[in-house]
């Protein structure tokens, strides 16, 4: 194998070096029976404890199992929520970032506020148009340059064979005569043909 060719192998460590913060020892400095427990799993202990304990009348009529299912249920969903898992994270972190994304302003935050945009308004603008008259002496006025015009090929004839080899040219014809001055093509040339008539 080559060096261009060479296979090569990524490795992530972000999920090792995130250490959850863990509760797992007693404040007398014993352990924790089946822990160390998250603080998810902690507060999912104490919320279910609570509301077994406020909904006793619905379910506890076992006599001394009430108090098992007391204890039992509340660390079994702890456990379970030990390894569920939800794009890497515990349900509680993931449903934290759903709220904060479902909370976040569609145009994003500034300086920790709403980004507001501002709103469209109808813009107006002036334009003048300032027309020429007829009175003004042809001599002032500026004429606009002609468009060039895409020359047109001309297809010659094959002339007849004839003893001669060189073909006839035909007369060029001379250029008009230039009477007088000739028509200024810019602003400019207008400019300075009106100075020189003066």
């Amino acid at each position: 194998m080559s060096a261009s060719e060479e296979e090569l192998i990524g490795h992530s460590y972000t999920r090792a070096r995130k250490h959850p913060l863990v509760i797992g020892k007693l404040p007398g400095a014993g352990r924790l029976p089946g822990g160390p427990y998250t603080i998810t799993q902690v507060m999912t202990m104490v919320v279910s404890f609570g509301l077994l304990v406020l909904t006793r009348e619905l379910w506890a009529q076992f006599g001394a199992m009430n108090f098992v299912i007391m204890i039992l249920v509340p660390w079994g969903l702890a456990w379970v929520l030990r390894y569920a898992r939800l794009d890497g994270r515990d349900p509680a972190r993931a449903l934290r970032s759903l709220l904060i994304y479902s909370s976040t302003p569609a145009q994003g935050r500034l300086a920790g506020k709403p980004q507001r945009g501002a709103r469209p308004r109808l813009a107006s603008a002036t334009c003048t148009v300032r027309v020429r008259s007829a009175e003004r002496p042809a001599s002032a006025a500026v004429s606009a340059p002609a468009p060039k015009r895409a020359p047109t090929p001309v297809r010659r004839a094959r002339p007849a064979a004839t003893s001669d080899p060189l073909p006839k040219r035909r007369p060029v014809a001379a250029p008009p005569a230039v009477t007088g001055s000739p028509e200024p093509k810019t602003g400019l040339q207008a400019l300075l043909a009106s100075l020189d008539e003066h």
